[in-house]
């Protein structure tokens, strides 16, 4: 499949490519390579480094019950809906 680069060093990846590929609206980073003369896109996924202090405090609120809330019963619950909300 024929594609051109823009000026800006630009190239837009065809529906059907990322299709075929099973990339969807999250997928939005790509460790690049150069190996024998092909550009090699692989999907990346990251991680924020966040402070440990921070995430205990996030964590003590996100894992208390309270009447009525719909809280997480682990850490992992809690990354595992936001990675899906991300993926939208």
């Amino acid at each position: 499949m024929l594609v051109k680069r823009s000026r800006k060093n630009q190239i837009a990846i065809p529906k059907v490519i990322l299709e075929r590929a099973g990339l969807g609206a999250g997928d939005i980073y790509f460790d690049i390579q150069c190996s024998t003369g092909r550009i090699i896109l692989t999907p990346m996924e990251l991680e924020e480094k966040i402070p440990i202090d921070s995430l205990m405090r996030f964590e003590k609120q996100m894992l208390k019950h309270e009447a009525g809330d719909n809280g997480y019963r682990s850490m992992e619950e809690v990354i595992h809906h936001l990675r899906d909300k991300r993926r939208g």
